[in-house]
């Protein structure tokens, strides 16, 4: 084998790494995102029971 087409073969596997690894955190940051947004939610809705409790 060629200088070259070892260079071509390291790259090609360097680039499908780079491509899993940014596809797994791109899924992360996503998960953290719906986590944020569904504590917000539960948060507001027990806020709102808390005051519908307080008035009655």
């Amino acid at each position: 084998m060629t200088t070259k087409s070892k260079l071509i073969k390291v790259l090609g596997l360097a680039a499908t790494v780079i491509g899993v690894a940014a596809t797994l955190v791109t899924d992360w940051v996503n998960e953290q995102k719906m986590d944020e947004k569904i504590e917000e939610k539960v948060n507001e809705a027990l806020a709102k029971r808390d005051d519908e409790i307080e008035e009655s």
